[in-house]
């Protein structure tokens, strides 16, 4: 019988035997990553292992002796590429499939939502700590989960997920589990029927005198099943303690709950291959030669001295400090030996060394230490010479890119799961007009409607010059012709302050048409607004939405809307009576702008003969500041 098979009462032992069993199968994984931590961070992390005294104990032997000289290549080599795919911050693009206006107008308020949703998350600085465990560990793991009626996400240490080797050689597991020390607090609130078995559980394995702070801790254990396939409704979910089933319920979902970056996958097997087990090798034979290096050097600071036999010279007074008496007997003094220099060739190979760590991860010099190699001295060399290194990462950064989506893949089911039960789910999003509050209820859409893709700007280069003159490139390639996506890709905090007044004319007018197609609510024109701009944005509007097939009352506002603004330019154009011109001849020349006039049916036939269909029924004369709904 499978795990997934037993009753609510039995299910807790099953899953508790089989995640420690699973623990056994994964103690050579286990051993590595930590040996890979040791090695990124060069500290003892003791309490990293899966809880019990299997894998305290094996951190006996990696002890690290801060008197030892070390070159951390691995250190400096996850950085760096870290801040080259972190500063990345992808952002999610609806594209809706064969959409009318109103639908791509709902997949624009969705990709805003889910944005403001990353930042909720805390997405851009969660997710390049995820990025260092991949590179260090076999996996990084972010989980998310939901928590009552909000959305959470958290980094797992990929010591705390299991999975049987076997049914994951070729392709992904059906079963998966974690096993991580929780505070019994914690428990006891999320569960209050099961206080009193949460409070008589504790850590299996332990040491036989817990800590204080060990008895407050207990072992979890949280196990999923993926349906078989799509005929059957074997899914479970089940989070229980040893004996004791906390959460027991059905799993619909053909994912888990965790998005999984990896430096690189693995020939065989669900995790992958880090950057720091790359890099072994070539690290430990660097220790090791620093290490020969080491002790040279404190040789040849502490000479050998030879000392006739019977010259009654003290071992005491052999010693370099200043104004030293040193007596002896017999014809010769002691003689210093200060052994010789290591040859040159070590320090060329420990170069050598460093140059292979350059090629194996595929960062260059310039990159790790910001030093320009010999020979680049243009600025298109320097360009090419970086653009290589980008086409090196490039599937890692697509990688990376993915992993957003996946994340807000969950977002997305989460937030529809809350909105069914609780019938909303509210985030803040950003708007050109500052914050915006949305609810997931009006922005949802049905998953055949659209395609979710990032957009990235993670190509573009780090500095603000070389990223404006990309930027300029792509413009006059005519790439990209949109400020927002200008703003985007240059990606600069304090730009907005730069373009608010630029673009206040435009986000006036587009706060207008939003009003009318999202909310049916009509905001008449105003004289200090730019007419022109106004008239000619709402006219574009109302072509679009017509095709579309927009509701007939929402194209009865945008028409009116044009035909007021219409009236008021010709309203401005007309002269003052303070400025009409005595009469005689030139009178003639000089329209009056009286109603009934050759020139006011001219002024009409010049409305209705714009690009735009207007109504019959429309007048000349401007209407009245609101429209009634």
């Amino acid at each position: 019988m499978y795990w997934y098979e037993h009753n609510n009462s039995e299910v807790c032992n099953a899953v508790v035997d089989l995640v420690q069993k699973l623990q056994q199968d994964h103690s050579e994984r286990i051993q590595s990553n930590l040996e890979f931590m040791r090695m990124y961070g060069q500290k003892n992390y003791t309490q990293l292992g899966t809880s019990g005294a299997l894998f305290k104990g094996q951190q006996a032997g990696m002890r690290f002796n801060p008197n030892v000289m070390r070159l951390n290549v691995a250190q400096s080599q996850v950085d760096t590429i870290t801040s080259k795919i972190g500063r990345n911050k992808p952002r999610p693009l609806y594209l809706t499939r064969q959409g009318d206006y109103m639908l791509r107008r709902k997949a624009k308020r969705l990709g805003d939502s889910m944005e403001g949703l990353f930042m909720e998350q805390n997405l851009y600085n969660l997710m390049p700590r995820i990025f260092t465990d991949a590179c260090v560990q076999d996996l990084g793991v972010l989980k998310i989960f939901r928590e009552g009626d909000k959305i959470k996400s958290e980094r797992v240490f990929s010591n705390h997920i299991f999975w049987d080797f076997d049914e994951a050689l070729y392709s992904a597991p059906r079963s998966m589990f974690q096993r991580m020390e929780m505070h019994k607090s914690s428990l006891i609130h999320m569960f209050p029927e099961k206080s009193q078995q949460i409070e008589a559980s504790g850590i299996a394995d332990s040491y036989s005198q817990e800590t204080d702070h060990e008895q407050e801790l207990t072992d979890c254990y949280e196990g999923w099943h993926l349906p078989t396939s799509e005929d059957t409704d074997d899914g479970r979910h089940v989070i229980c303690l040893d004996g004791v089933t906390l959460l027991d319920e059905h799993w619909n979902y053909d994912k888990f709950p965790f998005v999984f970056l990896r430096w690189s996958d693995a020939p065989l097997g669900f995790s992958g291959t880090s950057l720091v087990e790359q890099l072994d090798p070539v690290q430990r034979e660097i220790n090791s030669l620093l290490i020969r290096i080491q002790q040279s050097m404190a040789l040849m600071s502490s000479p050998y001295f030879f000392v006739p036999i019977g010259s009654k010279v003290s071992p005491n007074h052999l010693r370099n400090a200043p104004g030293t008496i040193l007596m002896y007997a017999g014809q010769q003094p002691p003689v210093a030996y200060v052994p010789q220099a290591m040859s040159g060739e070590v320090y060329n190979h420990l170069d050598r060394l460093l140059q292979r760590a350059y090629e194996i991860s595929g960062i260059s010099e310039l990159s790790a230490t910001g030093r320009k190699p010999s020979g680049l001295d243009s600025g298109v060399a320097l360009r090419i010479y970086t653009d290589i290194e980008t086409e090196r990462h490039m599937l890692t950064a697509q990688q990376y890119e993915q992993a957003f989506m996946d994340a807000a893949s969950w977002y997305m089911d989460l937030a529809e799961e809350i909105v069914e039960d609780s019938g909303s789910y509210t985030v803040r999003s950003m708007r050109k007009k500052g914050f915006d509050v949305s609810d997931f209820k009006d922005v949802r859409m049905a998953q055949e409607d659209y395609q979710l893709q990032a957009f990235p700007i993670s190509l573009l280069p780090s500095t603000p010059a070389g990223r404006i003159q990309t930027v300029q490139e792509l413009i006059n390639m005519g790439v990209i012709d949109s400020k927002e996506q200008i703003t985007k890709l240059l990606d600069y905090p304090d730009l907005g302050s730069v373009t608010h007044w630029m673009e206040t004319a435009e986000n006036d007018v587009e706060w207008r048409i939003s009003k009318i197609l999202d909310e049916s609510e009509y905001i008449a024109p105003d004289p200090l607004m730019n007419l022109e701009l106004a008239k000619s944005r709402m006219q574009l509007a109302y072509l679009e939405a017509r095709q579309q097939g927009v509701e007939q009352e929402k194209l009865d506002m945008m028409l009116t809307f044009v035909n007021q603004a219409q009236g008021m330019l010709n309203q401005a154009q007309m002269p003052s009576p303070m400025m009409q011109a005595p009469e005689g001849p030139a009178q003639e020349m000089m329209p009056t702008g009286g109603a009934g006039t050759p020139e006011t049916e001219n002024m009409t036939e010049m409305v209705t003969e714009s690009p735009m269909e207007l109504s019959p029924e429309m007048d000349t004369e401007p209407p009245p500041e609101t429209l009634p709904s």
